[in-house]
């Protein structure tokens, strides 16, 4: 019985330490207010590289997960000018950041 009594705090300990090392799930996602805001900046930035005055082709509706929109802003800066000016060109990781709504 002292075996199990042992094992079952050791169990309680580890699970409450465990507990304690989970992330803030918000510290996941931006708000939709943030998200745009960094969109745009993007967007201003590949502007100002290739002449044009693109805007965005997608906004965000509510909270966006931060690895989606970083996707997105490293596909902005990877295009070059000639694709960046296509009517209506749009990179697929931008696409993807509002399909799913948490």
């Amino acid at each position: 019985m002292k075996w199990f009594v042992s094992r079952v705090w050791t169990l309680f300990v580890f699970a409450g330490f465990s507990f304690l090392c989970i992330q803030n799930r918000d510290d996941l996602f931006y708000s939709g207010k943030e998200g745009n805001q960094k969109i745009f900046e993007a967007y201003a930035l590949k502007n100002s590289a290739c002449g044009t005055n693109k805007l965005p082709g997608t906004l965000v509706l509510g909270r966006a997960k931060i690895d989606e929109l970083q996707l997105c802003f490293r596909a902005i800066e990877l295009i070059d000018c000639a694709t960046w000016n296509t009517e209506g060109y749009l990179p697929d990781s931008c696409k993807a950041i509002n399909t799913s709504f948490r």
